[in-house]
Formats: structure tokens, sequence, C-alpha cells
């Protein structure tokens, strides 16, 4: 089965949405690349890129073969991946933007919620074995998104994966174009408690960038900018929400999830109301695609065979 006999399958409402948001996202990046006279380290990207190269024969020839959940699984990897390649150029392309920083309202936000980060930051080093778990926990979400879209490509109703991926990509861009509006140097600049190596990278390449002394973006020495609205609350709370018809993942997924919210706080990489912002960027997210959804998956029909979520009822969107 040739490239041109598969391709009408796969050149669906939902994914030509995915490749706009792609296109959108890569041709905002690399005019502000250029506008801010910064280059790409295009090496650095020769692992997302040959990723790419090696899967997409495999997605056309699954889909060639009527194996659709196959194909969509690699077709939803795939999209996640060069998203994020141009999600991360996007993000630092865009930080010298210099809009005013925020942290003092963000401060007075978290203050009125009555949360004093210091203290809770400086609660959990004083409690080195649950201050590990929860770094550990901050760190989980990436095999939580393999184990998600393993579980979704190979549901026999394709909606699954293909509305995981668009909230993810809906959210990433609601989150960067929000720190364009409202960056932050992230508490522990603000509030001068004890940093993590990874914390003062971070510092170093945002003041950077906001100076106009960060020449070269490299795939390989990346940090993530982004202090309002938390991604990580945003990108964990959608893959509890994907799971939610999978009776014995969906509990916990979701307490592993909650505990990432948390744990932005506690590892001191967010103000409280940094998780809040995330909550509300997943919510919109999911809305958005909602309101689409009959549209977008006009292509699809019933599932024809047994679901993996086993004995759960099928849930009518």
């Amino acid at each position: 089965m040739n490239l041109c006999e598969s391709l009408p399958g796969m050149w669906n409402r939902d994914l030509k949405l995915k490749v706009l948001l792609i296109s959108v996202t890569g041709c905002a990046a690399f005019a502000l690349l250029i506008r801010h006279r910064i280059r790409l380290d295009f090496s650095s990207a020769g692992t997302a890129l040959g990723t790419v190269g090696l899967l997409l024969p495999f997605a056309f020839s699954f889909e060639g073969r009527n194996l659709q959940q196959f194909s969509n699984l690699l077709t939803g990897f795939l999209c996640m991946v060069v998203f994020n390649l141009f999600l991360a150029i996007l993000t630092y392309a865009g930080t010298p933007l210099n809009a005013p920083l925020t942290d003092s309202l963000l401060i007075q936000y978290d203050a009125a919620l009555g949360i004093h980060l210091p203290s809770i930051v400086d609660w959990f080093q004083q409690h080195p074995t649950l201050n590990r778990t929860f770094h550990l926990i901050y760190s989980s979400v990436l095999p939580s998104t393999l184990l998600a879209l393993i579980v979704l490509g190979l549901d026999s109703d394709v909606r699954r994966l293909r509305e995981f991926v668009t909230h993810y990509m809906l959210a990433g861009l609601i989150t960067t174009l929000i720190y364009f509006l409202m960056p932050a140097e992230a508490p522990a600049q603000a509030f001068g408690y004890g940093q993590t190596a990874a914390q003062l990278s971070f510092i170093e390449h945002f003041h950077a960038l906001r100076a106009g002394q960060f020449p070269l973006v490299s795939m390989n020495n990346l940090e993530g900018l982004v202090t309002f609205p938390s991604f990580h609350t945003t990108w964990a709370l959608l893959i509890a929400y994907s799971l939610r018809h999978y009776r014995r993942l969906f509990v916990p997924m979701l307490l592993l999830n909650v505990g990432v919210a948390i744990s932005t706080v506690t590892t001191g990489w967010h103000y409280g109301i940094d998780v809040i912002g995330g909550l509300l960027v997943a919510a919109l997210a999911v809305l958005i695609t909602r309101i689409s959804s009959r549209w977008l998956h006009a292509d699809v029909a019933q599932p024809q065979i047994p679901s993996l979520r086993g004995t759960v009822p099928a849930v009518t969107e």
C-alpha cells in the first residue's frame, strides 16, 4: 500500500487541524527567531526529526492495511513530537518580547489565597523523603503521557487519542500566549530561596533572552520558561482527563497527576496561582475541543471491535 492510497483516510479534519496548529506554531517560532536575531541549532533537532522520518512510513503502512488503531497511535505521537519541537522554539523566540514581569502580581494573588511559597518549600526541604517523592512525581508527566498515548491509541474509539492530542496542542498554544503577555522570573528568583541547578539554569536563560544575549537555541539545552500558567499542571490534568473512561487506570492516574500539580508548588517551580491558571487552561482546551468534536470526527464510525475500556459504559459526548 503506497502513500497515495493511505493518505485519503488519514487526511481527515482532525489531522488537518493538527497540521494547521503545528504550522502556525512553527511559522510563529521562526518569525520571532528572525525578529530577535536568534539562531537555531538545526542539528540539535535531529532526534525529533529522525523519529518522525523513521515512524511516519509505518503510520502510512498501518493506515493502508486498515490497522487504524496503530496508525492513529503513531500519527498522534508524531504530531506531539513535531508540535513540542516548534513550541519549545516558540517559547524561547518569544521571550525577548519583554512584556513587564508579573511576579509581584502573582505573589499578591498567592497572599490572597493564603499561600506563602517560601514556607511551603522550606517545610518540604525539612522532610527529605517527602521532598524527593514529590520531585519524582513532578517528573512523571512524560511516562504518563506515553502510557496515555498507548492506551488511547489501542482503544477501538479513535476519538479518545485524537482529542487528547488536540487538548495538549491547544493548551500549549494558550499557555504560551499567556506567557508572552505575563512573563515571570518564577518564585525561586523572586523570593531568593535555595535554587536547584535546573532553576538556576532557567533564570540564566530567561534573563539572557530578555537582554538579547541568547544568540543560539539548541534543543539539547532547553529549560521550561513558562511560570504562569503552570503548563505542568495543565499537562497532568489533561492526562488524567484523557483516561476518565478507564476504570482501573483513572483513579491512580488522577491521584498521580493531582500530585504533579501539587509538586509544582512544593518543588518551588511555581506560584500557587500558577496551578489555578493551569487548571483553567486545561478546562478551556477541553471546552474548545468539545464544541468542535462532532465536526472534527465526522469520519469516525462507531467502534466495530471490543474496546479496551472493558465494562465501563461509553459516555455520550
